[in-house]
C-alpha cells in the first residue's frame, strides 16, 4: 500500500497508509469492530453458499439474493461450471479501515466464511501482496485451497481503492495432500469512500474450484 507522507486525498481528507500503519490497526480496535467484520464477511458467506449451482448458461447478472443491505449477484458465462458472482454493501468504517483488515491475512478465519487458514507468503511492494488461503469443505468434499497475488491500486479523484487479485503458480506455497489447489481464481474488491466513515464494497469473484 501507499506509504506514509504520500497524501492521498479522499474527499479532501488526506490518507497515509504504511506497512506498519496496517499492522497495527489490524492488530488493533479495527478487527474489534464487529459491523464492519460481519458485513464484509456476510459478503463471503453468502457466495460461499451459492457456489454450489447448475452449468452456466450465457446470461446478463442476475441478483440472488438481498439481505442485511447487501446484494449477491450472478452472471452466467458459457462452458463455466459456475458463474461469477458479485456482493455489494455498504459498510461502516472507513477506506483505510477495510484495507487493514484485508492486509491482517492470518485472521482471515476471523471473519471469512469457512477459512481454514490464511497466511501472507510475500510482501512484494507496498501495493502487491502474495497470499495463501484454504477453505474448508463439508464432507465428503475435499478442502479448496489457492494462491494469489493482489494488487492495489488507488485513483484519488474517485475517492477508489480496487484490489484485484489473481491465481498464480509459486514455489512459494507446495501443494497439501488432501487439499485441491483451485486451477483459477480471479476477481477484485472495490472500495468506495461514500464518507470518511462510509464505504460502499463491490467484491466480485470468478472461480473455477477444481
Amino acid at each position: 500500500m501507499p506509504r506514509a507522507g504520500q497524501g492521498l486525498l479522499s474527499r479532501g481528507r488526506p490518507l497515509s497508509l504504511s506497512i506498519d500503519w496496517f499492522d497495527d490497526v489490524a492488530g488493533g480496535k479495527f478487527l474489534q469492530g464487529a459491523t464492519t467484520v460481519k458485513a464484509l464477511g456476510s459478503i463471503f458467506s453468502m457466495f460461499l453458499s451459492l457456489m454450489v449451482v447448475s452449468p452456466a448458461l450465457a446470461g446478463g447478472w442476475e441478483v440472488i439474493t438481498k439481505e442485511a443491505g447487501i446484494t449477491v449477484s450472478k452472471k452466467e458465462l458459457p462452458d463455466r461450471d459456475l458463474p461469477i458472482f458479485k456482493g455489494t454493501g455498504v459498510v461502516d468504517a472507513s477506506v483505510i479501515e477495510i484495507l487493514a483488515i484485508l492486509d491482517d491475512t492470518p485472521r482471515n478465519s476471523e471473519w471469512m466464511h469457512n477459512c481454514h487458514s490464511a497466511a501472507k507468503l510475500k510482501v512484494v511492494d507496498d501495493m502487491v501482496r502474495i497470499v495463501y488461503n484454504r477453505t474448508s469443505a463439508p464432507w465428503p468434499v475435499s478442502d479448496r485451497d489457492v494462491v494469489l497475488r493482489s494488487k492495489a491500486v488507488w485513483d484519488p479523484d474517485k475517492a477508489l481503492v480496487t484490489v484485484r487479485f489473481k491465481s498464480i503458480t509459486t514455489p512459494l506455497k507446495s501443494e497439501v495432500d488432501g487439499v485441491v489447489r483451485m486451477p483459477r481464481l480471479v476477481g477484485f474488491y472495490k472500495l468506495q469512500a461514500l464518507s470518511w466513515k462510509k464505504t460502499r464494497v463491490t467484491y466480485q469473484v470468478d472461480a473455477d474450484p477444481g
